[in-house]
């Protein structure tokens, strides 16, 4: 449960940024989204004319974002470390945006509101907004006009171990919720007063701790606060831009006595703040492009009395494996006397998520109300099995379909870029479904980074491994058979081969020398200097050891050669040690 976590005590920084290590896993450690990217935008504008109701207009805003974490610079300003370290992702939870602009740049309400992002991946979130006419023409409008001045702040949410400090704690939840000023405040000050004056809150063991140990006890037990009776929040958008806020909840705070040890292992949640710019694809296109790639008009067909026009918009990790089709079905039970039968209409959900319309005869002035499902074709033992998904109520004209509505569960799978410039990979999950074994496979690369896994009910004991073949000459690794979790986040140091390395070398003095030198150096890092390591043999100390960090499993070898030499070998495994003899070296001039 917490094996793998970030752990927030003590992050470690690198290159300016924190770098947390995770939990029970030596060597490892995570570092959090610099910021996200957007990697897909579209505005899709919809005109209907609905007879004597006129025009209607609306539009669906639909960005994707991407976490971008900058791995790469990192796992080189590492290399700098004393000892070997694996550096990852540490996946979102949740995440919240806020658009802003300057005053003279009129943007509508709806945009400008503090929105939630849905999560459809480990590092990809979605946000899909409904704009009526009005709003609609208001921001395209702010758009051509100032596009250089919309930006956005993001909130993501992780979590991970919390921090701890050896003290008991014990207090009234009710008492804490009177000493508050206000359910609502900054964290930074709620933090503040449990370092100036933990007495005023209950907290008075805090004193007992040494002022320069008092701000580690201080967040182990906010940590505790925030997990066990709090929400965090983004702040209002007239405060600070990193505003960060805890959210007390009065029911959560009855009265009685609670007791807390506060070196005890829990999960707790972190609320990072980073910068976002929601509109880079439109800056990546000339203003006369905008028209049918990210702002898309569709003209809807009239619809008589009682007709209603329903926006479906699929929200689903993808691409999806294992899924062969998805159905939505919605249904307007019956209205009697007014409409004494069923209204039905369904669609097909296509692969690409885009929006779907669909129509829905309803009685002459009734209001819109319906019930909606979503039934899904799934792969089992060579043929197509029908799992349905919850029934569900609705009475918007736009629907938004999460994962959680096709009675599925998705299992995301994404590859970072960089190792899949030098391989590919295919995955394959396997588990037991009625008493019978269950099986599915994918494959990612530099083209598709990333798939959802789809798991049918009743899938059990499933295992996810995976094996990268390298693009230039076929060379084949391997992941170890994990239990399927969560998603699943793969670079080079998921793969046997990368990560901290060393070599065993020893020579056999079998002439007078009294000494002999050599240069080692990872096989990919010869043309860098800093890298290479000059070890000195002797009679007396023959024998020593090297290591070093590969960063792919492809080239997780190194190369050596008689120090003062101009050659190196060629790449070699460090699974053999490195056997010597004096008498071999070439630099020592013979008597």
């Amino acid at each position: 449960m917490f094996a793998g976590r970030p752990d927030w005590h003590a992050p470690t920084h690198v290159a300016g940024r924190p770098a947390y290590a995770a939990f029970e896993q030596p060597g490892r450690f995570m570092v959090a989204p610099q910021r996200l990217r957007t990697a897909s935008l579209a505005l899709d504008i919809y005109e209907q004319d609905r007879g004597d109701a006129g025009l209607e207009n609306f539009s669906l805003l639909q960005l994707g974002f991407e976490a971008e974490y900058g791995l790469e610079a990192l796992r080189q300003a590492a290399l700098e470390w004393p000892v070997s370290a694996v550096l990852g992702p540490l996946p979102a939870e949740a995440a919240w945006l806020r658009l802003h602009a300057v005053q003279a740049l009129s943007l509508p309400p709806e945009v400008t509101a503090l929105l939630s992002l849905d999560r459809v991946g480990l590092g990809t979130m979605g946000l899909t907004l409904r704009l009526d006419g009005a709003a609609t023409e208001l921001f395209v409008g702010s758009l051509q006009s100032g596009l250089l001045t919309v930006g956005a702040q993001a909130w993501v949410r992780v979590r991970g171990v919390a921090e701890r400090w050896p003290l008991a704690v014990s207090f009234d939840p009710a008492a804490l919720r009177a000493a508050l000023p206000a359910l609502e405040l900054p964290l930074p000050s709620l933090r503040q007063r449990l370092l100036d004056a933990p007495e005023s809150l209950g907290f008075a063991a805090l004193l007992e701790v040494p002022l320069s140990n008092r701000p580690q006890a201080a967040d182990a037990l906010l940590d505790r606060l925030v997990e066990r009776f709090c929400a965090l929040m983004p702040g209002p958008a007239d405060g600070p831009a990193a505003d960060v806020r805890v959210v007390f909840d009065a029911a959560l705070m009855p009265a009685g006595r609670v007791s807390w040890a506060l070196d005890e292992v829990l999960l707790c949640p972190r609320l990072l703040v980073m910068d976002a710019d929601p509109l880079a694809p439109l800056r990546e296109l000339p203003p006369a492009s905008w028209p049918g790639q990210l702002v898309r008009r569709h003209s809807v067909p009239a619809l008589g009395s009682g007709w209603h026009s329903l926006t479906l918009l699929p929200n689903l990790p993808g691409p999806r494996v294992g899924l062969l089709r998805a159905q939505v079905e919605v249904i307007a039970p019956p209205r009697p006397p007014a409409r004494p039968f069923s209204s039905r209409a369904s669609a097909t959900l296509p692969a690409n998520d885009a929006p779907v319309l669909v129509n829905l005869r309803l009685a002459p002035d009734e209001p819109l109300h319906y019930q909606w499902k979503i039934s899904s074709f799934v792969r089992q033992d060579g043929h197509a099995e029908l799992v349905e998904g919850p029934v569900q109520t609705a009475n918007r004209r736009h629907l938004v379909i999460g994962a959680d509505a096709l009675g599925l569960r998705f299992v995301g799978v994404e590859a970072e870029a960089a190792f899949l410039r030098e391989a590919r990979i295919t995955l394959s999950c396997q588990g037991q479904r009625a008493g019978k074994p269950w099986a599915t496979e994918g494959a990612i690369d530099s083209a598709h980074p990333r798939l959802a896994l789809a798991l049918p009910p009743g899938v059990t004991d499933a295992t996810l491994s995976a094996t990268a073949t390298a693009l230039a000459d076929g060379r084949t690794c391997a992941t170890q058979a994990q239990a399927v979790t969560e998603n699943l986040y793969l670079d080079a140091f998921s793969f046997e081969g990368s990560g901290a390395r060393s070599l065993a070398l020893e020579c056999d003095f079998d002439d007078a020398a009294p000494q002999v030198l050599i240069e080692l150096v990872p096989e990919d890092r010869v043309d860098q200097a800093g890298r290479r390591a000059l070890l000195r043999l002797a009679p007396a100390a023959p024998a020593a050891t090297w290591g070093w960090t590969a960063l792919s499993p492809f080239r997780s070898g190194y190369r050596w050669r008689w120090a003062g030499q101009a050659e190196w070998s060629a790449a070699t495994s460090p699974t053999v040690p490195l056997q010597l003899r004096s008498s071999q070296d070439p630099t020592r001039s013979t008597p």
